[in-house]
């Protein structure tokens, strides 16, 4: 077997039977990791402690404890040093993995060394999985990939898989509120790296029932721009695509949710 590291940033606010169900589907796995790596984002409930003390009579797990929360770009960049294995899995605390998801996504990059790093498709859910039925894709092979970065974001956070060497060659993650995750593929696709997604969802992915809410009015907007100027800055995007994204985008999240929750479930998911 293969060594490979997950990691999982967790703060206090997380939902604990959630968080049960995340760790849950590592341990039902077909392929095991070596280490469960789990960073306490600040302080948590003595409802997530208990589920931490759970499953460490269940799956390897190896803790970060951080004194404060600082959100979840330093998180994962201080949980992925802490990784001790060159590759490592992704997941949140409140997602579901598929029980085939690390063998088939371990063996791809082991069996195509020159890839380095590998997502999926997911399945949207409400509260539970399959009662919405909803599928977030994503482009398949690596010129896709890149063309539709220029867009929007190309991967599904939490279904990635990864060679630590090139997240930390590329500089890792950084504290950009909301788009740590785009803001990193954005310099791995810099830095040259090469991608690929299957396109059979293997993670299930919690949207609750406040989703739209997160992700529109003013406010997120602003964060969006911010990430999109810096993006910009640092030539990781062009001036066209720039302004396009600001264009499109900006309309789109202070659209009333009666406008926003059509628009999402026909053009934005299929």
């Amino acid at each position: 077997m293969y060594p490979f590291s997950v990691l999982i940033s967790v703060y206090s606010k997380e939902n604990p039977q959630f968080f049960i169900e995340s760790l849950n589907s590592i341990l039902l796995q077909t392929l095991s990791p070596e280490e469960v790596v789990i960073v306490k984002d600040g302080k948590l409930t003595p409802e997530l402690e208990a589920v931490i003390s759970f499953f460490q009579t269940k799956l390897p797990i190896k803790i970060l404890p951080k004194d404060k929360n600082e959100g979840l770009g330093k998180a994962l960049r201080d949980g992925l040093l802490f990784c001790s294995h060159e590759i490592v899995a992704r997941m949140d605390s409140d997602d579901i993995s598929f029980e085939t998801r690390f063998e088939k996504q371990i063996n791809f990059l082991i069996n195509n060394p020159e890839y380095d790093l590998v997502g999926s498709n997911i399945e949207e859910f409400n509260g539970f999985p399959g009662d919405l039925g909803i599928i977030k894709r994503v482009p398949e092979k690596h010129e896709e990939i890149l063309k539709y970065s220029k867009k929007r974001s190309p991967f599904n956070h939490p279904s990635v898989t990864f060679r630590k060497s090139a997240i930390l060659k590329a500089g890792s993650y950084k504290s950009m509120i909301l788009f740590e995750d785009y803001y990193l593929w954005l310099r791995l696709i810099k830095s040259g790296n090469k991608f690929y997604n299957f396109q059979e969802p293997l993670l299930y992915f919690r949207v609750g029932n406040n989703m739209f809410n997160r992700r529109r009015g003013y406010k997120y907007a602003k964060l969006e721009y911010r990430f999109l100027k810096v993006a910009y800055k640092e030539n990781l995007i062009s001036r066209f695509d720039f302004f396009r994204s600001v264009i499109i985008r900006f309309p789109l999240r202070l659209l009333p949710l009666s406008l926003l929750k059509p628009l999402y479930f026909k053009i934005l998911r299929k």
